[in-house]
């Protein structure tokens, strides 16, 4: 499962309103320099900060003289100042020792914001890492790539001719990314041929739906990749949808959902429980104990319910999830999620860049904290997904989920 969660896991200044659940401000110049230890003359910026309680005046002479060994010394140097400063930044949130506390730069902050948004510009591919390739799971409907051709289980060999052999994810999605009406050009090759192919893609602005159905007989299914400012409404229409199209039974497959907003985790998940039912309690450092309830709106309280799950299933997923199986509104299957109980807050810097700052964890209902190893949702029957069968043929916990949820009584009403 680690391409599994390699892809899951992909992706001074006011507070954004935005809060995450999946997924540091530097002021150059504001120190007390040592002797001989001059700071470089690019670096300006505000006044030191007032130190807060419990601070402790630190001398920051240190840093100028550590800064200017690398000026002096590095081999591939000088560097650029802007660099050795987003260095120093990124470094700032790494000292926190919490993998969910980082720094954007600016171009990072940009795709991240369009990403929760639900839409970015690009060729609309969903993509993991898989032999060390790009590997696409799937075009997203009406995308450019859809209309290019492109199709399920496709290894993509080369960008603009330079081989993705080894690169990051977070770099191919940054060159198959770019302006509007210009074009890229893949190198692909289907599983399991020795054939490859150039395919040259127009990109457009991509509306991604976070929600995707399908019918199975009497069994309505529910797909949803991450939780963007549009997951609620979608889930809102897709439950109407399927309920016209008569199905008595629900599956909603939140597996490789890495999370995203937790306002839209919280709607999502308010879709299926009484209004004013407990979904989860946030502890933070700096305000009491907040308690999010199921707000009103169309529900459906009535429809057997069971929820799909991976290791790749983390944070708002986990929230979704953990809310239905404590109060018993659904039945978790598939494998041990991923343990992400934590809260982000984005902080935008005066450059656009954003410092993503862990403030707080979570509980579900049922008191538990989603944090370390170990600690994620336990399904109520556990089946193992070997990779590549999410949404194939042969998708066992696909199978599990459709035998279960028909082995349920028909009228769950609370």
């Amino acid at each position: 499962m680690q391409s599994s969660i390699r892809t899951a896991l992909m992706l001074a200044g006011s507070v954004v309103a935005l809060c995450f659940v999946f997924s540091v401000g530097f002021v150059a110049g504001a120190t007390a320099l040592g002797p001989g230890i001059p700071p470089p003359q690019v670096v300006a910026g505000d006044p030191p900060p007032e130190l807060k309680d419990g601070d402790e005046e630190v001398d920051f002479s240190l840093f100028w003289e550590a800064w200017n060994v690398i000026q002096d010394n590095y081999f591939d140097g000088p560097l650029a100042a802007e660099t050795l400063r987003e260095g120093a930044i990124r470094g700032l949130a790494q000292a926190t020792e919490d993998p969910y506390t980082l720094y954007q730069d600016p171009e990072q902050a940009r795709r991240s914001s369009a990403h929760l948004a639900g839409s970015f510009v690009g060729v609309g591919i969903r993509i993991e890492l898989r032999d060390d390739l790009p590997f696409i799971i799937q075009p997203i409907p009406q995308s450019p790539a859809e209309a290019a051709g492109i199709g399920i289980h496709e290894y993509v060999l080369a960008v603009d001719g330079v081989s993705t052999e080894g690169m990051a994810l977070s770099e191919f999605g940054r060159r198959v990314r770019g302006e509007r009406g210009t074009p890229v050009t893949l190198t692909l090759r289907r599983e399991g041929e020795t054939t490859q192919r150039d395919v040259t893609i127009i990109r457009e602005r991509i509306i991604v739906q976070s929600v995707t159905t399908r019918v199975f007989d009497d069994v309505g299914y529910i797909r949803i990749a991450n939780f963007s400012s549009r997951t609620s409404g979608e889930v809102h229409h897709a439950l109407t949808g399927l309920q016209t199209a008569g199905v008595e039974r629900l599956i909603v497959d939140l597996r490789n959902n890495p999370g995203g907003l937790l306002d839209a985790s919280v709607s999502a998940t308010s879709r299926f429980l009484p209004e004013g039912e407990i979904i989860l309690r946030r502890e933070s450092r700096k305000e009491p104990t907040q308690v999010y309830n199921a707000i009103s709106g169309f529900r459906d309280l009535r429809t057997p319910l069971v929820i799909l799950v991976n290791s790749g299933s983390a944070s708002g997923s986990e929230v979704f999830a953990g809310a239905l199986q404590a109060h018993g509104r659904a039945t978790l299957i598939g494998e041990q999620t991923h343990g992400k109980g934590s809260v982000q807050e984005l902080h935008r810097l005066s450059d656009g860049s954003i410092m993503r700052v862990t403030t707080g964890i979570w509980f579900t209902p049922a008191g538990i904290a989603l944090a370390g190893a170990g600690s994620g949702l336990t399904p109520d029957l556990h089946v193992e997904m070997p990779d590549g069968q999410l949404g194939g043929d042969d998708d066992s916990v696909l199978a599990a989920g459709l035998e279960a949820v028909r082995a349920l009584p028909l009228d769950v009403s609370r």
